[in-house]
């Protein structure tokens, strides 16, 4: 079975994107509008109207970016990192921890490389998370069979 998690936020991040981009037409719009009156009037709001058209595209990338792109999948074997430059995946074994500050989520594996989990939002998410991939750990150790040097000392 493979658990999925994703960062939220993504009708927030479209609708204010699609708002901003609405706000940059009605600039725009204004912006032609008083252009025969007034010159500096139509290039102030024509400044803001790009403004505005460039946050929502930031808006818009972010909302796209959480539907569709970060995520983190946990699965029997490993932890599946999903990013912009494609899936990484991080086998129980390697890991020594994960690490819940603030807002950030970070997998560290057994060298001390630290990964930032991108797809896990908060310290709600990342406290069930981090529940879930010790869960998954324990699972997997469990399953592995017995040191026959540990039985003998």
């Amino acid at each position: 079975m493979t658990e999925r998690f994703q960062p939220g936020g993504v009708t927030h991040a479209l609708v204010s994107g699609l708002l901003e981009l609405a706000l940059a037409a009605a600039l725009l719009a204004g912006s032609l509008a008083v252009s025969e009156s007034s010159q500096g009037a139509a290039a102030s709001l024509s400044v803001a109207s790009l403004l505005w058209a460039v946050l929502a595209v930031v808006s818009l990338a972010a909302a796209w970016l959480r539907a569709r792109v970060l995520a983190a999948e946990l699965d029997d074997e490993a932890v599946v990192l999903h990013g912009l430059g494609g899936s990484r995946r991080y086998r129980y074994a390697d890991l020594s921890a994960v690490e819940v500050s603030g807002r950030r989520t970070r997998l560290v594996a057994r060298d001390g490389t630290a990964r930032v989990v991108r797809g896990v939002r908060g310290p709600a998410q990342g406290n069930r998370f981090r529940a879930r991939v010790l869960a998954h750990a324990k699972a997997a150790v469990d399953s592995l069979p017995a040191d026959p040097r540990r039985e003998e000392q």
